[in-house]
């Protein structure tokens, strides 16, 4: 494990180096990841960050951000989410069940088992005196994901989430991906190349299965020098050629802070995919931290055109259709007090209409008598470089009436992010205020 131990090292000292930036105690980075290590297992992590070749991809965040996260600790979002992970482990690091957690988020379930965590320590942290929270067995007859025990009662908590965020699944985010997929697929061809990619569906994730297809056989045919290339399927079309003089310029301009398209091409996007003479990205954070800059060159230039997207499901809809699932599968009995809902979202509550919000989980609600709280969860990034969860909780209130104490719990639960380090579990050393000007001094801009 001499290797692993190296990479570990190495994340640990960059992570140091802004440990004040971040307002992290001296050894708390360190005790951190020797938590991951012993919790998530030594041969898992070698596993994951040394013998795993795979190149690190845009969607991996919604899949298992992890590796990417341990690889980098210069971006700041990185290291705060590694050391969130650590910090929920850290809560549970006596709960029994939390192996069952650790071993379905190591395989395929990272983001719903770290929501689960994430709900389950700040509901610990809202106890008070008899009042605890414990999480449940990753088994078949499990009733919620973890329960709070209130004196007399048992209250399941269920927890899940609404599909994949927009940031993954927008045409943009989708664009960006193929881009760094063509990049790492032409990491190994020394002619430059020009590729133009069209379509007439629109940007989905059918389209981008059916795109990285013809892509990689293109890219065989320019590993055999059997360029200029076509590949088709449908309506979805790759050409591959020499990038020369002659080749079609970007077409794209930066006039008066706008992105202006100054030929009229018709291309939704294009992009010039640049390298610098460097053996890997270790190398190449090594050489950037030393003040050298590098002389880049244009490898791959890509042109992209799609079809119109079609408008997206109605968000309000698809919530009452969650909640109504997640309540009738969640079943309680007599020793429980109701059952509490909590649903990770994907998109900003703060954008929604509120009577339409308040609406969808009425209907949802009104056939379930046991649902004591509804608590809709948005995943976001704050001034203080922390990601915190904006909550917006719906409670029973006749079931307040009958138990004033749960209701005062789950109140604490639902207001306490804008004020609690979710990494420190303790206040947050700034306002909000204080941190928006902080963060403009101590954040610098990742490598490009």
């Amino acid at each position: 494990m001499a290797e692993l131990d190296s990479v570990l090292y190495r994340w640990i000292h960059r992570a140091n180096e802004r440990r004040e930036e971040l307002d992290l105690p001296v050894g708390f980075i360190e005790d951190s990841i020797g938590l991951l290590k012993r919790t998530l297992g030594p041969a898992y992590l070698e596993d994951l960050l040394i013998t795993n070749s795979t190149p690190v991809h845009f969607l991996d965040d919604e899949a298992n951000p992890l590796r990417k996260w341990l690889l980098s600790a210069m971006v700041d979002s990185h290291t705060v989410q590694a050391l969130e992970l650590a910090a929920y482990c850290r809560v549970f690091e006596d709960d029994p069940s939390l192996v069952g957690k650790v071993e379905k988020l190591k395989h395929d379930s990272f983001w719903p088992i770290f929501f689960e965590l994430a709900m389950a320590a700040r509901m610990k942290r809202a106890c008070r005196g008899p009042q605890q929270v414990n999480l449940n067995p990753e088994t078949p007859t499990s009733v919620g994901d973890f329960t709070i025990t209130v004196p007399g009662y048992e209250i399941p908590c269920e927890c899940t989430r609404l599909g994949n965020s927009p940031q993954i699944t927008a045409p943009q985010a989708l664009e960006e991906s193929l881009s760094n997929r063509i990049s790492d697929g032409t990491k190994n061809i020394s002619a430059p190349l020009c590729i133009k990619i069209r379509s007439l569906e629109p940007l989905n994730g059918i389209t981008y299965n059916r795109i990285l297809q013809l892509v990689r056989k293109g890219l065989q045919d320019a590993r055999r020098s059997r360029i200029p290339a076509r590949h088709t399927d449908g309506s979805t079309t790759v050409d591959l050629d020499h990038l020369t003089e002659s080749s079609e310029k970007i077409p794209f301009r930066v006039i008066a802070e706008k992105i202006e398209n100054v030929t009229g091409a018709d291309w939704h996007s294009a992009a010039s995919l640049c390298r610098v003479p460097a053996r890997g990205t270790p190398e190449i954070a090594d050489r950037f931290e030393k003040g050298e800059r590098f002389h880049e060159y244009e490898a791959v230039r890509v042109f992209m055109n799609f079809g119109t997207p079609v408008d997206e499901t109605d968000c309000y809809a698809r919530l009452t259709a969650k909640l109504k699932k997640k309540l009738k599968q969640t079943k309680t009995s007599s020793q429980h007090f109701g059952k509490v809902v909590l649903l990770e979202v994907p998109f900003n509550l703060r954008t929604l209409d509120d009577s339409k919000l308040k609406e969808a989980i009425r209907q949802a609600a009104f056939q379930s008598r046991t649902a004591l709280a509804i608590v809709l969860g948005n995943r976001e990034a704050n001034p203080h470089i922390r990601h915190h969860y904006s909550l917006s909780a719906s409670f029973n209130q006749v079931a307040a009436v009958l138990n004033p104490d749960v209701l005062a719990l789950l109140s604490r639960f639902a207001c306490q992010d804008v004020s609690v380090d979710p990494i420190l579990g303790s206040v947050f050393r700034r306002s909000w205020a204080e941190a928006v000007v902080h963060v403009r001094k101590v954040t610098k801009p990742a490598p490009q």
